[in-house]
């Protein structure tokens, strides 16, 4: 069988859309006998084959202001790649453009077609700058358009994945059906406790009596960064604490500034090596994440399976992935509620505790073999019904 991903969302700076496809190739090299075809944009037409997996760049603008990320404009380029390989199942990660070229294709060929929901698009990215640009009286009209969007868009596949709870009741108000509620994994080896490193805490300034802060992610406005930042320029003087802030995107350049005029902020580049990342969070004492909009949140679990208590906010699928006892989550938008929970944490006379408890949590849940389990069934059910 020949699994087609198709997404503008994979870049080499690329978050857990990328580490979600990756690791769906890894499983079909070690555990099928079937084909993955990856259809991206990039800066030039181009293809390449290692062994059973095929990626097809296509050349596309970038972004403006969410650079390095591009746009599918050449919708022809991808029905021709797609008539070529001829896919059993198709997966589209974002419902821009892409899904059309999909439906354009099942037009004349046989396939089946998946819509994976990673992001909550009328809510995370519609409404809010609709009501930043022409104020909150047209954010939700603007929202209301983008549910029938999606629902034009997704009520076309036979099926549609996603892996929060929250997201799958959500759907079902959009009257988006059918869905399948299926959780991501996390590597349990790479993102290990024992990648701590005390060397690496001096590298990073770190006192010895200090506690270290991290987040990994894209530094955007729907990841709310500015709020960790002031949550920590909230924290007492004299608490030896350093935030250390992991990424790229369109806010690095005021990250970078404001780093320059306090020691306790570090800016740190997108880690591609995950080894490299798991040891950065390993040698943290707490994970913060202050984004409304997770859909999974696979950069919590990460963290979490490394040993860290989280501090997050109370929306989106941290209120899934933070239960009692492992983290602390306050009201969206708060550097203040952020502030003190960060302090809840540190002070915390069995925070060693949560720590060992979130890695617990995390391993009795979450693994790679278990979501691609339950993909590649859904995968083979839903091509069965077709006459290829």
């Amino acid at each position: 069988m020949k699994i087609c991903d198709i997404t503008h969302a994979y870049t080499p700076s690329s978050g857990g859309i990328r580490t979600y496809i990756d690791a769906k190739r890894q499983y079909i090299e070690r555990h099928t006998d079937g084909e993955h075809l990856l259809i991206i944009p990039g800066a030039t037409d181009r293809v390449s084959r290692e062994g059973r997996l095929t990626c097809y760049e296509v050349k596309s603008p970038l972004i403006p202001n969410c650079e390095p990320y591009r746009f599918f404009l050449r919708l022809g380029r991808l029905v021709t790649i797609l008539r070529h390989e001829k896919p059993a199942l198709i997966e589209f990660g974002t419902p821009y453009t892409s899904p059309w070229a999909a439906v354009i294709h099942r037009w004349q060929h046989t396939c089946a077609l998946v819509g994976y929901y990673h992001t909550d698009f009328p809510t995370a990215y519609v409404e809010p700058v609709i009501a930043k640009v022409l104020g909150d009286f047209w954010g939700t009209p603007a929202r209301a358009l983008a549910v029938n969007y999606i629902r034009s868009v997704y009520n076309r596949c036979d099926a549609i994945i996603t892996s929060s709870d929250q997201y799958y009741e959500k759907l079902a108000e959009y009257r988006i059906e059918p869905v399948h509620y299926i959780t991501l994994g996390v590597d349990l080896e790479t993102f290990n406790p024992r990648r701590r490193d005390p060397h690496l805490r001096q590298e990073l300034g770190v006192a010895e009596d200090g506690f270290l802060l991290v987040y990994a992610g894209r530094f955007d406005s729907e990841k709310k960064v500015d709020v960790i930042v002031d949550a920590v320029y909230q924290l007492p003087a004299t608490l030896p604490v350093k935030l250390v802030l992991i990424g790229e995107g369109p806010m690095k350049p005021e990250l970078l500034r404001r780093a320059e005029m306090d020691d306790r902020l570090s800016i740190l580049p997108f880690q591609s090596d995950k080894r490299a990342l798991a040891s950065l969070l390993a040698s943290a004492d707490v994970y913060v994440t202050a984004g409304p909009y997770e859909t999974f949140g696979l950069s919590v679990i990460e963290a979490q399976a490394c040993g860290l208590p989280v501090v997050g906010v109370n929306a989106g699928a941290l209120t899934e992935r933070v239960p009692a006892g492992i983290g602390f989550l306050g009201a969206v938008d708060s550097s203040e509620e952020m502030a003190k929970n960060i302090l809840r944490v540190i002070h915390h006379p069995h925070r060693h505790e949560m720590g060992q408890k979130a890695r617990e949590w995390v391993a009795a849940r979450f693994s790679w073999d278990k979501t691609f389990r339950a993909t590649f069934d859904l995968y083979s059910e839903l091509v069965s019904g077709f006459q290829f």
